[in-house]
């Protein structure tokens, strides 16, 4: 096959082609992106390693929306550890917050909450 025989609108298409390649790809997530600015951005937003874990995300992300209590900090943990790989916002971040909780029962979200917040403050500090 000769250049004459390809399609006008195939050979169209790949001289395109390399206007479409993703160029910078994030290392946290997979995500691509034409521009490293908009790529150092979304890190920044979606991936910021200082970013805070809020009891809100762990209950949405680790427990699909609805944790119930009690549970030990190890049931919490053991949870989050066995859904890491099929569910990727279960970020190191998180696994870390949940690892530095006191080793106790929580009998209620709000238990949790000030756990996470104490433990937090905690961090800070150090």
């Amino acid at each position: 096959m000769n250049k004459e025989e390809v399609n006008p609108e195939v050979r169209e298409s790949l001289r395109n082609q390399s206007n479409r390649t993703t160029k910078f790809i994030c290392k946290v997530c997979g995500a691509g992106f034409e521009d490293g600015e908009v790529l150092d951005s979304h890190i920044a937003e979606a991936h910021h390693p200082k970013r805070t874990v809020t009891v809100k995300d762990i209950v949405s992300i680790v427990f699909d929306g609805t944790l119930n209590f009690p549970k030990t900090k190890a049931e919490i943990i053991q949870e989050a550890e066995r859904n890491k790989d099929i569910k990727p916002e279960i970020t190191p971040e998180i696994i870390d917050t949940l690892r530095n909780l006191p080793d106790k029962r929580f009998n209620d979200q709000a238990d949790l909450v000030h756990a996470i917040q104490t433990t937090t403050v905690s961090q800070k500090v150090k």
